[in-house]
């Protein structure tokens, strides 16, 4: 694992020179912030380093993996009924095509990712939406803490083929002057494609052409565009890291000692679950005739009595004896309360320094009704962080659409048009049978449709819910009717 991780840091800071020596530029990435990322991954996998082996081979600490469980519960809380709509014009509604795959995207996957590394990168590609990972981006340049510049790495290789392809797509604002006219920005992207025989580097500069990008322009340079054609989505925290960074952190960034506390918790509880079965210790005189070798008696499916028949798995022999005074049990007493009470504090604390509000992750959980109106009471943290990156989600969205917008424009994909994006997002102490009682109230009071509660809280489709609305309604009156003939 060592030597992976090593690989990995040689190859990200290989691309990252070559990409700085190509365009002659340098990257605003720290090395502090590079190791950071590489903990993060490390520890989103399961594997952070204080799980590694020593000199021997030994574990003596396994991974929980708790960072995992952590990102993808913030995710699901972000994303939760997550719904985006792009409306008012026929460019809105090519923009809005885009949006299902993207919330199904972020939803299943990308916002746990930018939860555990701290940020990803949306970029349009003419098609769709690229999810670009921190360590396939070098950011070049920021305004006012946003990145505005920066360099992306792509692969390609073609099983039957001995060539690996490389392509360095640079994106920067550039200021320009004309003679007698007033200064402007442009928004330049350059392409750079490489080839080699191996993973060992990017090797020699190709020809697009050759390549499967070869529908890409090498350089080109638009006006009027205010924003970088990409959008990043990171996590709204500060960066206690590299606090000169405009780069996200990672949700666990704070709390990767408590983490290990964890680990360390839950392998001593393993340890003490498998070392607990009881254990009898008897003189060789059970298994042999005295003075007859005791390994004779052993089999591939353990010890076995002297007729042949097997013995108890937690039956140990003494060789040597020959009476049965050394016979013994030794019945090792769980400390299962103590362990897991211990694992619910780190927990805990996990969760707190996340910025969750305290007892959000334990392992029993609340016991009892809970009320939303208790939730939200309990959970004030919880929500407010929830809110935090549910806003940075909308900005990065925001961006994202810009993007594609103009991408429209440059590609002549569809007509120019206004738009107009709508944001909805469930409240996350929403209680569903909370909410279907109150509705139904409403049907008795007649102020809420019985179709619409049947189509709501039933799983009914619309025709469906209609139908039985109205032989209901006609039932009723028909009932009515004979009651009044009465």
């Amino acid at each position: 694992m060592v030597i992976i991780q090593t690989i990995k840091r040689w190859w990200d800071s290989l691309w990252q020179k070559e990409a700085q020596d190509k365009f002659g530029v340098e990257t605003i990435e720290s090395d502090v912030m590079k190791a950071a990322l590489n903990d993060w991954v490390n520890i989103y996998q399961g594997k952070p380093d204080w799980t590694l082996p020593d000199d021997k081979g030994n574990v003596d600490i396994e991974s929980f993996n708790f960072a995992k469980k952590l990102c993808n519960e913030t995710a699901r809380l972000t994303t939760l009924a997550l719904g985006i709509t792009v409306e008012g014009s026929a460019r809105a509604d090519w923009i809005n095509s885009f949006m299902e795959s993207y919330i199904a995207r972020m939803k299943n996957e990308e916002c746990e990712k930018a939860c555990a590394f701290g940020y990803i990168i949306l970029k349009p590609n003419g098609e769709g939406i690229d999810y670009v990972m921190p360590w396939d981006f070098k950011p070049t340049h920021a305004t006012d803490g946003k990145i505005d510049g920066g360099i992306f790495h792509d692969m390609h290789h073609e099983p039957d083929s001995k060539w690996y392809y490389t392509r360095l797509e640079y994106h920067r604002f550039e200021e320009w002057r004309v003679p007698m006219e007033n200064d402007f920005r442009l928004y330049r992207i350059t392409n750079k494609t490489y080839k080699s025989t191996g993973t060992n580097g990017i090797g020699q500069e190709c020809s697009m052409k050759e390549t499967v990008w070869a529908n890409l322009q090498e350089d080109v340079a638009y006006e009027n565009i205010e924003q970088p054609l990409f959008s990043i989505f990171k996590m709204p925290l500060s960066n206690n890291i590299d606090m000169s960074s405009p780069l996200g952190v990672s949700i666990f960034s704070n709390a990767q000692k408590e983490l290990k506390s964890l680990d360390i918790a839950w392998t001593r509880l393993e340890d003490e679950i498998f070392d607990s079965q009881k254990k009898v210790f008897a003189g060789d005189m059970l298994i042999d005739e005295p003075g007859k070798p005791v390994r004779s008696r052993y089999t591939a499916n353990g010890v076995v009595d002297k007729a042949g028949k097997p013995l108890p798995r937690y039956l140990h022999i003494l060789p040597g004896s020959t009476t049965g005074d050394e016979y013994h049990e030794v019945n090792p007493a769980l400390q299962t309360a103590d362990r897991l009470s211990g694992i619910d504090h780190f927990l805990n604390l996990v969760g707190v320094k996340c910025g969750y509000s305290t007892g959000q992750f334990v392992l029993n959980g609340r016991s009892g009704h809970v009320t939303a109106t208790q939730i939200e009471s309990d959970d004030r943290e919880t929500i407010q962080l929830i809110k935090q990156i549910r806003d940075s989600l909308q900005v990065a969205t925001d961006g994202l659409i810009y993007a594609l917008d103009k991408y429209a424009d440059i590609y002549n994909l569809c007509p120019i048009g206004v738009y107009e994006v709508t944001y909805n997002f469930q409240d996350i102490t929403y209680s569903w049978e909370e909410d279907r009682l109150r509705h139904w109230q409403y049907v008795q009071a007649g102020k809420y449709p019985l179709w619409l509660y049947y189509m709501n809280f039933e799983g009914f489709s619309e025709e469906e819910a209609k139908m039985v609305a109205q032989e209901a309604r006609s039932e009723n009156q028909s009932e009515q009717g004979l009651f009044g003939e009465e």
